[in-house]
């Protein structure tokens, strides 16, 4: 009971002296010097449209904050900026130096309470603005599904051309720019969508940033076209000749549409013997087809020609 009584009696005294101290100590304890590092996005400011920055230079700089905890905690820093004024400088190459006062965003800090520690100095190549008029490619990953197959011809992408805009010395290695790779193997039917253009912008812009593609698919078909006879392409009237067998049989890949109108007319199956000597020739003729249709088997891997004088 004695030992209980040392620990009710008087008890509100007790309680009130105990939060005094902990207040004590959580002053105490706030007014203690740290010292914090923290990343902040690099800005680059006052330069004038028709310059640009040619170099690549850090996206960010390392901030050291020296404060008490308690700053730290109500400052946040959650806006903090290193920012580097670049106004009234021409083209060429210059330094600037980063110092306390480039740091925005200290809240209730003093700029002695901050040093960028790096970089502490930029090196930055201006150039003058320079547009050129590129043409835009497609990119693409993956495959699509087996059962479709592109339209090569009915591809589209509006505006074919754009205008890129960047330094002088960037532009002269940029022929084209290309599309943000479109991954066929999600494509089931036909696609027509914006797709934003693959541009550097620390290096160039483009305008627009985006264009229209439009990317047809058809279903995949086969068709057995029978009985094709080969084109001969003849450079003498003294010759003539005999081909073994006469017509060949042609299995194509394609899409199902295209092929359901083919006839033995759209395709071809060329020898070419100009030139050649009277004997027997095994040869693998050229088979030329349709734009988007491909060559599956055909019926004989080599055809038999027979070259002979005319009138013997």
């Amino acid at each position: 009971m004695r030992i209980a009584r040392l620990f009710t009696h008087n008890i509100g005294a007790k309680v009130l002296a105990l939060v005094v101290a902990l207040l004590v100590w959580f002053n105490a304890s706030g007014q203690e010097q740290v010292v914090r590092t923290r990343t902040a996005p690099l800005v680059f400011e006052g330069l004038p449209d028709s310059l640009a920055i040619a170099n690549t230079t850090p996206q960010t700089a390392d901030v050291r904050v020296t404060a008490s905890r308690r700053q730290l905690v109500t400052a946040g820093f959650r806006r903090l900026s290193v920012v580097a004024d670049v106004g009234g400088f021409g083209p060429g190459r210059h330094r600037v130096p980063l110092s306390a006062s480039n740091v925005r965003g200290l809240g209730g800090l003093g700029p002695g309470s901050v040093q960028v520690v790096s970089p502490d100095l930029l090196e930055v190549q201006i150039e003058p603005v320079t547009t050129r008029r590129v043409q835009v490619s497609l990119a693409t990953t993956g495959s699509l599904p087996p059962n479709l197959i592109l339209l090569e011809d009915g591809v589209v992408i509006d505006p074919a051309w754009v205008t890129v805009r960047g330094p002088a010395t960037a532009l002269e290695h940029v022929q084209h720019v290309s599309t943000r790779a479109i991954d066929l193997s999600r494509i089931h039917e036909t696609m027509q969508r914006e797709v934003a253009l693959d541009c550097d912008r620390e290096v160039f812009s483009c305008e627009p940033a985006r264009v229209a593609v439009r990317l047809p698919v058809s279903p995949r078909g086969e068709r057995v076209l029978a009985n094709v006879p080969p084109t001969v392409l003849l450079d003498s009237e003294d010759v003539d000749l005999e081909i073994i067998p006469n017509a060949v049989s042609l299995t194509l890949d394609g899409p199902a549409a295209v092929l359901d109108t083919l006839s033995s007319g759209d395709v071809s199956v060329l020898l070419s013997i100009g030139g050649r000597a009277p004997a027997t020739y095994r040869m693998v003729p050229e088979v030329i087809l349709p734009r988007g249709v491909t060559l599956a088997a055909m019926s004989v891997d080599t055809l038999e020609v027979r070259v002979f004088r005319v009138g013997r």
